[in-house]
C-alpha cells in the first residue's frame, strides 16, 4: 500500500502506555503471581513491537492483522485487571458508588428492572445483545479493514484502545465490584434461556469483580456506534438497535449499575469529541 507508514498507530501507542502502567501495578504482586503476569504483558508488547516493525511491508493479511490485533488482546488484559485491583485494596469507591446508586435512583436499577419487566423473551434479547458486544466492537474495523480502508480502521482502533485503556486502568487503581458478583442473579422464569446461560458461563469464567465502573460494554459500544455514525453510515444503523439493547441490558442483567453505565457512555462521548476536535485542529 503506497505510503504505508512504519510509525505507531494511535492504538499502539496507547496499549504501551498502558501496558507500562500496569507492569507498575505487577510490581505489587507477590512473586509468584507476579513473574507471569509480567512474561504476559511483556509478550503482548513484543508481539505490538514486532508487527509495527514487520507487519506493513510484508502483506495485507499482516496490515490487517496489526490494525485489530489490540482488539484481540481486549479480553485477555480485562482478566488481568482483576489480579492487578485485588492488589491494590482500594474499595472504598464501590460502596460510595453504591450509596451514590441509592440514593440518586431510590433503590437499585440493576435489582429492579428486570422485576419491571419479567418476560422470557425480554430476558434473552436482552442477555443475547450484552453477548453482541463482542460482535459489535470488532463490527466497524473489520467492516473497514475488509473495504481496504486501513487507515480509518486504524483510527477507529486508537479510539477505541482508549477508551478501553481508561476504563482498565480504573479497574486496577478504583475497582467497583458488579452486581454481578455481590447480588444474587436473575432467577426463573428470566434464567431459563439459552442467551441467559451464555452470557453467564462468560462472565463466571472471564469476569472481573472490580471491573464496574465505568462500564466498558458501554464505553466501547458508543464509541463503536458513534465513529460507525462518521466512518460506515450503513453499519452504524444495523449496530444502533443492538448498541441500544446492550445499554439497557448493562443494568438488567445485573452486570452493572445504571451509573456505571452512564460513566461509560459519557466517558465514550468525551473521547470521540476530543479526538474528532483534536483531528480537526491537526488537519488546519
Amino acid at each position: 500500500m503506497s505510503g504505508w507508514s512504519s510509525a505507531p498507530f494511535p492504538a499502539e501507542r496507547v496499549l504501551k502506555a498502558y501496558l507500562g502502567l500496569a507492569l507498575i501495578a505487577i510490581a505489587a504482586l507477590r512473586p509468584e503471581r507476579a513473574v507471569p503476569m509480567a512474561v504476559c504483558y511483556l509478550t503482548a508488547l513484543g508481539l505490538l513491537i514486532a508487527l509495527s516493525k514487520f507487519g506493513p511491508q510484508r502483506s495485507a493479511f499482516l496490515r490487517g492483522l496489526r490494525i485489530v490485533f489490540p482488539l484481540l488482546l481486549f479480553s485477555p488484559l480485562y482478566t488481568g485487571t482483576g489480579l492487578l485491583s485485588a492488589a491494590q485494596s482500594r474499595w472504598a469507591f464501590s460502596a460510595w458508588l453504591e450509596r451514590w446508586e441509592t440514593a440518586l435512583f431510590h433503590g437499585q436499577p440493576s435489582m429492579c428492572l428486570a422485576q419491571l419487566v419479567p418476560c422470557l423473551w425480554v430476558s434473552e434479547a436482552l442477555h443475547a445483545a450484552y453477548v453482541s458486544y463482542y460482535l459489535l466492537v470488532a463490527a466497524l474495523p473489520l467492516s473497514l479493514v475488509l473495504r481496504r480502508r486501513e487507515r480509518e480502521a486504524a483510527r477507529a482502533v486508537g479510539v477505541l484502545v482508549l477508551g478501553f485503556a481508561l476504563c482498565a486502568l480504573c479497574y486496577i487503581w478504583l475497582p467497583v465490584a458488579s452486581p454481578f458478583f455481590i447480588y444474587p442473579p436473575i432467577g426463573p422464569p428470566l434464567s431459563g434461556g439459552f442467551f441467559y446461560g451464555l452470557a453467564h458461563g462468560i462472565s463466571n469464567r472471564g469476569g472481573v469483580l472490580g471491573g464496574a465502573f465505568p462500564s466498558s460494554h458501554a464505553a466501547l459500544t458508543v464509541i463503536n456506534l458513534l465513529l460507525a455514525f462518521k466512518l460506515e453510515r450503513r453499519l452504524f444503523w444495523w449496530t444502533l438497535l443492538p448498541s441500544i439493547l446492550l445499554l439497557i441490558a448493562t443494568v438488567y442483567c445485573r452486570y452493572h449499575y445504571a451509573l456505571d453505565t452512564i460513566a461509560g457512555t459519557a466517558l465514550a462521548i468525551t473521547i470521540v469529541a476530543v479526538v474528532l476536535r483534536w483531528e480537526r485542529r491537526a488537519q488546519r
